[in-house]
């Protein structure tokens, strides 16, 4: 018996009292942790405000506002290249990436064929503007099939585009 009550036993059981008391204390007084969803009606769309700058060659750009409804799943900078694309009835850019506080855009190998050097200046600056005007965007620079291209038809692309 002398065995049974040693300084180490009696301590270890005041350790575990006290942490059973605390525990007994908490678990009563805490809401459940879970979260609840919000309903498939609650969701609010994403929507997105595109400033779209088409070509008016030869008095520059008309700037039109449209407000776009993002789909699930649906990215903005992928609706804004499509819609764009749709708009100026171009072909549609395949990528656009953000870089910081600039924007680089994979065009397709036919993006200017046919153009002449005012049209494909105003179809390359029109996208650029829509761009860097929607996303706030310092630059946009681009690439051609996803590499570096000094430039396409009768453009330089070394150089990003800025606003004026």
């Amino acid at each position: 018996m002398r065995g049974l009550f040693t300084f180490w036993n009696v301590f270890g059981l005041l350790v575990f009292v006290l942490g059973a008391f605390v525990y007994w204390k908490s678990a009563g007084n805490e809401a459940p942790g879970a979260l609840s969803l919000p309903s498939p009606g609650e969701a609010k769309p994403e929507t997105l405000v595109l400033v779209l700058y088409r070509p008016d060659p030869p008095r520059g750009f008309l700037k039109e506002s449209q407000t776009l409804t993002l789909g699930p799943g649906e990215s903005p900078e992928g609706r804004a290249l499509a819609v764009w694309a749709e708009a100026t009835q171009s072909p549609a850019p395949k990528a656009l990436f953000r870089l910081e506080k600039a924007l680089v855009v994979d065009l397709p190998a036919g993006f200017a064929q046919g153009l002449d050097a005012m049209e494909e200046a105003f179809r390359l600056y029109s996208l650029a503007y829509t761009l860097l005007t929607t996303f706030g965007a310092e630059e946009v620079r681009f690439l051609v099939e996803g590499k570096p291209s000094p430039g396409l038809a009768h453009l330089d692309l070394t150089k990003p585009i800025r606003l004026p």
